[in-house]
């Protein structure tokens, strides 16, 4: 299992890193863009649709939003307000996870919610990540939303694996522990101060240098940011129970679907989007 698990992320991981760095910005939100309707096809299923005809439906109705590239990328001003909900929910969404996950497990969700819910999540998610890379730093600071939430799993798992005893949301995902989130937000905090401190070497005008609360501001936006990746983590096994399935699809050998490889990173772009815009922190 972890054999197939890293073969897929090495061949993966570099297809990315080289799509957020090279790719121009319409091709990049096309990139993005086939990458959430693949997530929406998942999703559809997820919801309880079981037609191809169906399932279809709720990918068109996604990707007829996507396909309006121009419209959002023109005119951020004017949308600027979306992040506020987008983080509003994931924020809600996360003390529920904490209060109530049994009952979350156990409710009744018509099909018409769910498929609402995904909509607006995945959608929301095209827009912010498009977004981070027009409207904030560029790529760079893309690249490192992406390597945030990368350095994050990789710590909780083996930190989990190695420590884990007391568990995180047994109710909806046994497998996560206290003890893995610990580690994943010690390896932000490191990677997060180690980012910043070349930043600050760099002496080529083209990177931010910090001041002491700049400092400060860009390691809790980096903390902040992967705490909201856990819960969309948590969010998608919610899901994931509820159906009663073990993965989203079947696409990546050793991952199941690209939703579940993906779930984090859609929650955590909101908040990583409107942190940055807020606190005024911007690569280039």
């Amino acid at each position: 299992m972890l054999k197939n698990r890293v073969l897929t992320a090495s061949i993966l991981a570099p297809l990315v890193i080289a799509a957020i760095l090279f790719l121009p910005d319409q091709w990049f939100a096309l990139f993005w863009g086939i990458t959430i309707a693949v997530c929406a096809w998942e999703w559809s299923e997820l919801a309880g649709l079981s037609t191809i005809p169906t399932r279809a439906g709720f990918l068109f109705a996604c990707v007829g939003v996507m396909t309006s590239y121009k419209q959002w990328a023109g005119e951020m001003e004017m949308w600027e307000w979306l992040a506020w909900p987008v983080v509003a929910w994931w924020f809600l969404l996360s003390v529920l996870l904490r209060e109530i996950p049994a009952k979350l497990v156990e409710l009744k969700y018509p099909i018409a919610v769910k498929l609402l819910i995904g909509f607006f999540v995945l959608v929301s998610a095209w827009v912010l990540m498009i977004w981070t890379r027009i409207n904030l730093g560029g790529p760079t600071q893309l690249l490192y939303l992406f390597m945030l939430v990368w350095v994050a799993d990789i710590a909780a798992y083996f930190t989990g694996k190695r420590w884990g005893l007391t568990k995180l949301a047994p109710e909806i995902s046994p497998g996560k522990t206290a003890e893995g989130l610990y580690g994943g937000l010690i390896a932000v905090a490191v990677f997060s101060l180690a980012v910043a401190a070349t930043l600050y070497l760099t002496e080529s005008g083209s990177f931010i240098s910090f001041s002491w609360m700049q400092l400060g501001y860009f390691v809790l936006l980096s903390l902040v940011t992967v705490l909201f990746s856990v819960v969309g983590d948590l969010f998608e096994s919610l899901v994931k129970r509820v159906r009663g399935v073990k993965d989203s699809g079947s696409i990546l050998p050793g991952h199941g679907g690209l939703l579940d490889r993906l779930d984090s990173l859609i929650a955590a772009v909101s908040v990583f989007y409107a942190g940055s815009k807020l606190l005024e922190i911007y690569f280039q």
